[in-house]
Parts: C-alpha cells; sequence; structure tokens
C-alpha cells in the first residue's frame, strides 16, 4: 500500500494541486487558472475567495484523476506566490481583492518611506540590516501603507493582513487564528531577519499595528485536520493531518535539494530567482539581496529577484517566433523546441548580438525601476538565430549577476546549480547556463519543485521523515547534468563584462530618458 503526501500551490497565474508518493514520485495533479484583474495601471489584483475555491477544486479534480484512496493520504501542505496579502475583518470577510506581487501601487509612497526613517535617524540600509529587504514596490509593506493612506477607513476595519497561505489553511479548516509560516516574514519588511520575529518598533515607525500581521509559525507544524465541510469540497478524508509549508521559493529550494552550502538553485520562471542556503545569519553589504527563512532547518536563504526573467523569452516568443508558432501548431511540436534548434545554429555569444532583459525594469541586483530591455551589438551579418540564442544567453547573464550578487553577501562560492521553471526544459539552455555560470547545472525528476517543497514539508510534519534532509534524500532525484566547457566559458566571461558595461552605460541618460518619454517617471 502506497502513501502518499499532497502540496498544493498557490503560485501566481494558478492554483495547482500535485500528489506524489513517499519518495517523491509524482502521481497526478490538477490545475485552474487564477482570474487577475487590472484595474488600473500598476494595479494587479485577484478575487480572494475565486482564490481558495479554485485551490479546493483543484485537490478535487487531482484525487479523481488520481484514483488516490483518500486513507492512503498521509498529509497536506501548502506553497503559495509571496509578498501577496489580502486584508481581512474580525469576521473573516475580505476587504479588499488580493494585492499580488506584481503590484506596484507602492511606489507612490517610497519617498515618504525614506523620509520616515530619515525623522528616524536611519537609513534605507539600516532598515536592510534589520529586516533583510531593501525598500522597493515589491515587498507588501510599501502596499500596506499605501492602503492605510488611500483607504484609512478600511484600514481600521482590517484584523488582519493574510497572506495566501493563511488564506488556504483557513479555507482548507485550520481552525486557529490567521496564521502562516515565520521562513516567509521577513516580506512585510517589520520582522526582525535573524529571529523572524515581528519588531513593533519598526511597525510603529511606519504607523502600521504589529496586531494586524498573522501569528507566524514553523514550516512542518500540524495545523489542524480536514474537517467534513471540507471532506466534502475537496475528496480528502475527514481527519487528514494540515501541516504548514513555507513560500514557493522556500519550497521550491528544498523541492531541488537545495539545504546546504555550495549549491544554488536557480529557478526561470515567471521570475527568476537565485538563492543561496546559509546557516548562519547573512547580509549584503550594500543591500541587494533578499534574506528569508529556510524551511525546515530553521536556518537562512539568501535571494535574488528578476522581474521577467523566462517571462521575457515568452515576450520574444510572441512578437519574434510567430513563425515558429505557427509552425509548432501544424506539426504538433513544441514552440521552444524549435526556436531552441534556432539558436543551436548560433555560436554562443551569438556574434556579439547582446540581449538585455529588463523587459519589467532591473531588480537585484541594481533596483532600477527605468531600465529597459535592448538587443545591442547586431550587424547586417546577425540572423534571427543570433536574437534567439541572445535572448536565452541574456537571461542567464542577468542570473549569473544576482548570483554573483549572492556571493557578495558572504554565501560560500558555489560548485553546482540546481535548475527549474521552462528554460530547464531545454537541454541548450541548461549548457548555456552550466557556461555562464562556469558550474555543472543539474535538473531534478520533479517539475513542480514547489509542489514538491510543501509535500515534504508535509510529509516531515507527520513524522515519515525527521527533518529536511532526510526528505531531501529520499524524495528528490536528479535527472540530467551539464558541465560547463571550457571555451564557451571563456566567451561568456567577456560577453558578461560587456552586459554589465551595457547597463552602467545606459543606466544614467538614456533609461530614465526613455521612461520620460514612455510616460513613467
Amino acid at each position: 500500500m502506497a502513501t502518499y503526501v499532497v502540496g498544493v500551490d498557490g503560485g501566481t497565474t494558478g492554483c495547482r494541486t500535485v500528489i506524489f508518493k513517499e519518495n517523491g514520485e509524482e502521481v497526478g495533479s490538477a490545475y485552474f487558472e487564477t482570474p487577475t484583474k487590472y484595474p488600473q495601471p500598476g494595479w494587479v489584483e485577484q478575487d480572494g475567495q475565486e482564490y481558495c475555491d479554485l485551490a479546493l477544486r483543484s485537490t478535487k479534480v487531482a484525487i479523481e484523476r488520481t484514483g488516490v484512496d483518500p486513507k492512503d493520504i498521509a498529509a497536506i501542505s501548502f506553497t503559495n506566490m509571496r509578498s501577496t496579502f489580502i486584508p481581512v475583518d474580525k469576521d473573516g470577510n475580505f476587504l479588499t481583492h488580493i494585492f499580488i506581487w506584481q503590484d506596484i501601487r507602492g511606489n507612490e509612497v517610497i519617498p515618504w518611506m525614506h523620509e520616515t526613517l530619515a525623522k528616524n535617524g536611519m537609513t534605507e540600509l539600516d532598515l536592510y540590516n534589520i529586516t533583510g529587504f531593501p525598500i522597493s514596490a515589491v515587498p507588501p509593506s510599501s502596499k500596506i501603507y499605501w492602503f492605510k493612506k488611500h483607504y484609512p477607513d478600511l484600514y481600521e476595519k482590517t484584523y488582519k493582513f493574510v497572506t495566501p497561505q493563511a488564506m488556504l489553511l483557513r479555507a482548507y479548516g485550520v481552525t486557529e487564528d490567521w496564521c502562516d509560516d515565520d521562513t516567509d516574514a521577513n516580506w512585510w519588511q517589520i520582522c526582525d531577519a535573524d529571529t523572524f520575529e515581528y519588531r513593533a518598533d519598526i511597525a510603529e515607525m511606519f504607523g502600521v499595528d504589529v496586531n494586524k500581521y498573522p501569528t507566524n509559525y514553523k514550516p512542518a507544524t500540524k495545523m489542524g485536520e480536514i474537517t467534513p465541510e471540507v471532506a466534502a469540497l475537496t475528496g480528502l478524508l475527514v481527519g487528514t493531518p494540515i501541516v504548514m509549508g513555507s513560500g514557493d521559493q522556500q519550497c521550491g529550494a528544498i523541492g531541488v535539494g537545495n539545504a546546504s552550502e555550495g549549491l544554488a538553485s536557480v529557478c526561470l520562471g515567471t521570475a527568476g530567482l537565485c538563492i543561496g542556503y546559509s546557516d548562519k545569519p547573512i547580509r549584503h553589504p550594500s543591500g541587494a539581496n533578499h534574506v528569508l527563512g529556510h524551511p525546515g532547518t530553521g536556518h537562512w536563504q539568501m535571494e535574488g529577484h528578476a522581474s521577467a526573467s523566462a517571462s521575457a523569452f515568452r515576450w520574444f516568443r510572441d512578437t519574434v517566433g510567430q513563425l515558429e508558432q505557427g509552425a509548432a501548431r501544424v506539426i504538433g511540436s513544441d514552440v521552444y523546441e524549435l526556436l531552441s534548434q534556432e539558436a543551436q545554429q548560433s555560436p554562443p555569444g551569438a556574434k556579439g548580438t547582446i540581449f538585455i532583459p529588463w523587459l519589467a525594469g532591473a531588480a537585484c541586483p541594481y533596483y532600477d525601476a527605468y531600465a529597459r530591455a535592448a538587443f545591442v551589438g547586431m550587424t547586417f551579418s546577425h540572423t534571427k538565430s543570433d536574437l534567439v540564442r541572445a535572448a536565452m544567453e541574456g537571461i542567464a547573464f542577468e542570473m549569473r549577476d544576482m548570483l554573483e550578487a549572492l556571493k557578495q553577501g558572504g554565501l560560500k562560492p558555489f560548485e553546482y546549480y540546481r535548475v527549474t521553471g521552462g528554460a530547464a526544459r531545454s537541454p541548450l539552455w541548461n549548457q548555456i547556463q552550466a557556461d555562464v555560470y562556469n558550474g555543472s547545472v543539474e535538473t531534478v525528476k520533479v517539475s513542480e519543485a514547489t509542489a514538491l517543497g510543501a509535500a515534504m514539508l508535509g510529509a516531515i510534519g507527520v513524522g515519515i521523515y525527521s527533518d529536511v534532509h532526510e526528505a531531501i534524500d529520499n524524495m528528490v532525484h536528479v535527472a540530467d547534468r551539464w558541465e560547463p566547457i571550457p571555451e564557451n566559458v571563456e566567451t561568456y566571461d567577456e560577453i558578461f563584462k560587456i552586459f554589465r558595461n551595457t547597463y552602467q552605460a545606459l543606466k544614467t541618460d538614456v533609461f530614465p530618458a526613455i521612461s520620460r518619454f514612455q510616460g513613467v517617471e
């Protein structure tokens, strides 16, 4: 008789339930897209009740599709899009739509945040050294301050600001007051990055009530059991343990086995993430990297974040790759496979064409909202194949820039890299990454690493495994490996220097001028 664990992933674009055997083998899944609303420029929202309903539905359909006997499901746990929240009142009613991490309306109050720090004799770096987060529109802090400024009556009605995981825990039957995991708490930017505990003085400085934030627990903590009402909605057995999970990228890290020094995980998905593990508190000297908790160990992870990543290649597909899209439909192939084949016709370095991938501004390590994407270095001799390869290489260069920043933050040199996301399906792109990073690149058998990480925490929470290391040993399995090619490494080292210098050359005059012309001040 098999034992199963379930991971529910409440992501940016949809809700997914994945069922795994205790050895990490994926049995089946179900996914439902979450409608996203854009009521004003820069506003990105989802409906809270719809989000929860779709997650519950995904669990029911996953169980039905797989035919797994609910009595053999040992636990269910969760992961979710981070830096995302919704205000709720005392009765649990949602007071607004969900503020998605991509929402940038908090930009309006960032000057006020700097002024507030100055009035209290602090700098942004001082705040970073406490909370582990630089000031930007991505963390929920700026959006909460914006919410209080523009909706003071709703702020007063707010009992808690809650994350998607807190919403899912409540939707699946946890009766504890609104709760979340402590590894994700630093996103609020009012927590101590070393202890993951709220700092009432920081909250007070910015004029918010620390009691309006969730109660935090350690990942892998059993939080409750499936109720009869939820069992009817999901097909789960009444009494199935509900276990605290963690944020998507923390779960993604352990889902590829990132729980030791010398290994970095690289996610090329809707956004791009580079993550390193540390067994001691860490900070970047100039505040370029996020610091969060590492689930299952009580330790820390440092992250670099890119706003576009593989989304930039999807943009390339949609705007330049129409021919490949049409051909893929006709012959029943994957458009990305056709683009990869085209990129193989270009040599490493794309004959000097460089793609700057900042279609959504530059995040780590520059944090420049004015930065824009560009192809540079083109001549009459360049072909479409060069453009395709340059796009793949440029996204890898952005990841390398973040990996370099992680090393500056005190992490030990990386000996190898585990990659996930859509790009990990391309052997060519994986070889490009090995050459650009100058290290071994590995993929894992389970592509849904975030859901696997949540399921691993569920397995730990009910005692199938004693800790995250044992869970990794049993549930994470390497699929393929690519080694760097020395002559390609040399080429990419040279091009990477030009990539960095291109930003320096454009940041002062060109990027701000283009942004003003585009109506972005």
